[in-house]
């Protein structure tokens, strides 16, 4: 992923939707065959595929014909093949709950932690080398690329990472023991490199999740 995108990254609108949908169904189409398909203006086009291209969901490849000028297409990228993909919300909510019914405590426990490493790996690996507060804001442009309402902030000294909604809305509703908090904790955990802690939910009636890195909040108290 590209990082450099992440921090313009905007919700998809309708019309804009519709250009990622096509590209999806039908890969390398140029503004004259997206002209045709949708049935507006190529100034229309264009300015969509702008706005597609500078938020990293799309690109362009040039395509030389002979001496004639050359033509561009355009593809979806990692991101815009996310955007479009389809959602795999009854997959999750069934492996979490086969999860959380294991019996052996201890083994649902490694296993989410398994999970959880995994995951955080994969975060880490999108993030820079920089200070605390470098990596933290970076985490926070990412899962907004990903479409999780998340900031960066400070209480006083201390880094914040907020996260404004639950990414896994449908999953908290079947977690009575707040499993699933444990996993976001480990995760970005992993994902900074830092042990990360709860400080405030949800869950518990606030406006956001809020973790803060465990040394600061030792040192604050």
């Amino acid at each position: 992923m590209d990082l450099a995108n992440t921090s313009s990254h905007s919700p998809i609108r309708p019309v804009d939707q519709l250009v990622l949908d096509l590209l999806r169904r039908e890969e390398g189409l140029t503004v004259t065959e997206l002209t045709e398909k949708l049935e507006v203006t190529a100034t229309a086009v264009r300015q969509r595929l702008d706005r597609l291209e500078s938020a990293g969901y799309l690109e362009r490849r040039k395509h030389s014909h002979g001496r004639g000028r050359p033509t561009f297409a355009y593809f979806l990228t990692d991101l815009g093949w996310r955007q479009v993909g389809v959602t795999y919300t009854d997959l999750a909510i069934s492996l979490w709950s086969e999860v959380l019914a294991i019996p052996d405590s201890q083994l649902r426990s490694e296993l989410i932690e398994r999970v959880s490493q995994r995951m955080g790996r994969a975060f880490h690996a999108m993030l820079p080398e920089g200070t605390l507060d470098d990596r933290m804001r970076s985490l926070a442009n990412v899962m907004l690329a990903r479409r999780i309402p998340a900031s960066f902030e400070r209480d006083g000294n201390i880094p914040v990472l907020a996260v404004h909604a639950c990414p896994y809305p449908d999953l908290v509703q079947r977690d009575q023991d707040r499993s699933l908090c444990r996993l976001e904790q480990q995760v970005l955990s992993q994902a900074i490199g830092q042990q990360m802690e709860l400080s405030q939910c949800k869950l518990d009636g606030h406006g956001c999740c809020q973790f803060k890195p465990a040394e600061k909040l030792v040192s604050a108290q």
